[in-house]
């Protein structure tokens, strides 16, 4: 199962397309396995897409938890 595809995913829309043209050109075949191929290359693209936001969103937390530290430093140096 994978997430809706209507949400934005820039990396995938080629995958996407195929998938969708898939579904489209074999509207049977896609409950037996007739679109398994573009099936694990969307769910392959979207695990590179989740763990590229994973990092990215890790990084931003870092820095705001050194932000953090660094201004709370300055509050006790003035208490």
């Amino acid at each position: 199962m994978h997430p809706p595809l209507k949400r934005h995913h820039p990396d995938c829309q080629d995958v996407i397309k195929a998938l969708q043209m898939c579904h489209a050109t074999k509207p049977y075949m896609k409950f037996v396995g007739g679109c398994n191929d573009e099936k694990a290359a969307i769910d392959h693209c979207f695990r590179e897409e989740k763990a590229r936001m994973r990092k990215t969103n890790m990084n931003r937390a870092r820095r705001n938890d050194e932000e953090f530290e660094k201004e709370w430093e300055s509050i006790k140096k003035e208490l």
